[in-house]
């Protein structure tokens, strides 16, 4: 947790909706708060994401967070598990969902890099929970080291977290954020810059981050609007990376989509038989 501000949305020690008991503030950023929590009746320890007041009263971000809610249809151990959406006596709209307790990815990668095979374990875990997430029509659209955790440190427990501009690819479906681009430049797919996302984009952004991770920075993507969409037509640079890491990320994060990994079942697929073909990636 990190220290508390005048200005936060909640305070330790206070109760939401006579249930949930703040402990602490995990995270900020620009359009709210992620905060640790106990349940006063079950005692399981949450993470509550808020909205700031000013958005809380937009339909739009309402929106976004009601439709990250449904995300608890989802049931997989690698997609964080929401289990409620609600708003404080205060106006502040939140949602509650698990607490997953270890380092994101960025975490680990500023302290260290990873090696090859823990990045072949987490491409593995994360691929398992984007074969959930697409098949119930959902792009995360914003993988990156910051939304994949690795619970209690170990790649077999990497869980991915942050659907909130999640897309419903369903039929008749339309994003919540619009059509315009969402996520990070760095690891969004070519075909994002345009405004377009499926589920293979998400499979770029997971190259992407494999290979940030084993890099130990992330990748540059450009300065200007024209030199990103160009940098996006090019294949990343692997150059010295390890196989079968190197082919894994190529495959990933090939520009052109034909090119590009067919799925997450096949990711899945794919590096289970490289790990040995064992549940967790551990070799026989």
């Amino acid at each position: 947790m990190i220290a508390p501000l005048p200005g936060d949305i909640f305070r330790a020690g206070q109760v939401l909706n006579n249930t949930y008991e703040i402990e602490g503030v995990l995270g900020r950023g620009g359009t709210g708060e992620v905060y640790r929590a106990r349940n006063l009746i079950s005692g399981r320890v949450v993470a509550i994401k808020a909205l700031n007041a000013q958005f809380s009263g937009q339909e739009g971000y309402i929106a976004l967070m009601r439709r990250e809610e449904q995300m608890r249809d989802i049931r997989d151990d690698a997609v964080v598990r929401y289990t409620e959406c609600s708003r404080s006596d205060q106006g502040h709209v939140f949602l509650v969902m698990d607490f997953i307790d270890g380092p994101s990815m960025a975490d680990v990668m500023l302290q260290r890099r990873m090696e090859p095979r823990e990045l072949m374990i987490v491409a593995h875990r994360v691929a398992e929970g984007l074969v959930a997430a697409h098949g119930h029509g959902i792009v995360h659209r914003d993988l990156s080291p910051d939304n994949v955790i690795l619970k209690g440190g170990s790649p077999e427990q990497a869980t991915i977290i942050d659907f909130g501009i999640a897309k419903d690819t369903g039929a008749g479906a339309r994003t919540i954020v619009g059509n315009d681009f969402a996520g990070k430049y760095e690891y969004a797919a070519p075909e994002q810059m345009e405004g377009r996302a499926e589920p293979r984009s998400d499979l770029y952004a997971l190259g992407a981050l494999l290979l940030a991770a084993w890099k130990g920075q992330v990748p540059f993507a450009g300065m200007t609007p024209g030199e990103m969409i160009r940098r996006k037509g090019q294949p990343l640079d692997t150059l010295g990376v390890p196989e079968p890491l190197k082919g894994l990320i190529d495959w990933l994060s090939a520009p052109a989509l034909a090119q590009r990994a067919p799925s997450a079942a096949a990711v899945v697929d794919q590096v289970g038989r490289a790990l040995g073909g064992t549940p967790g990636g551990r070799a026989p």
